[in-house]
């Protein structure tokens, strides 16, 4: 039987790759993206549905996206939300749980110093939610401890960067190009030593 695993996918550069990480690893692949009600998720969806269609044409591995709705902790504007990872993972988990899919993923870098944004407090949530299944689970984050230029220059052949998105303050549609995510996504391109292809506001 071939392995499955459900993504955390927003449609952002990290779990765009992400999701290609798997599916060529030829995993049964399901992405599933968590609306919190924060106000770019309209943009931010229309943008990861449009990433996944273009996707779908090389991995038939690549499964339907999953909408799953959460109320959790709101911090719009910022880019540190408590207890985020917290909810996301066991948002996610329910998802991959009622499918029998054993292992989940997230596109964590591990480069912002929050409380939740590392190994050690991934490694918790895993031995938690095995434990309470009582059975192995497993919480994946294949990417912790890279840079954002380096995931770009890994996939940049493999995904259409253009069509990916992080912007908490989009405009008519596109990034605004000012925000803490723009500007951490054009110092990303700069790193990675390749043209950004992203269209912004201003």
């Amino acid at each position: 039987m071939r392995e499955k695993v459900a993504v955390l996918f927003s449609g952002g550069v990290e779990s765009s790759c992400l999701l290609a990480h798997y599916c060529r690893l030829k995993f049964l692949t399901l992405p599933v993206y968590v609306r919190c009600g924060f106000s770019w998720e309209i943009t931010e969806y229309s943008c990861a549905q449009k990433l996944w269609l273009n996707l779908k044409k090389s991995y038939k591995n690549l499964l339907p996206i999953r909408v799953v709705f959460l109320k959790g902790v709101r911090k719009e504007g910022s880019l540190e939300i408590p207890l985020r990872n917290f909810f996301l993972v066991s948002a996610i988990t329910s998802v991959a749980v009622r499918r029998g899919i054993k292992r989940v993923a997230v596109g964590s870098l591990g480069i912002y110093p929050f409380p939740d944004n590392n190994r050690d407090y991934f490694d918790t949530m895993e031995r938690l939610i095995s434990t309470g299944l009582r059975e192995e689970f497993r919480v994946e984050t294949p990417f912790m401890s890279m840079e954002k230029g380096e995931i770009i220059n890994r996939f940049k052949d493999i995904i259409p960067l253009q069509l990916t998105f992080s912007c908490i303050k989009p405009v008519n549609g596109i990034h605004c190009g000012k925000c803490e995510k723009c500007m951490e996504r054009k110092e990303a391109f700069v790193e990675a030593g390749i043209p950004d292809p992203t269209r912004y506001a201003s």
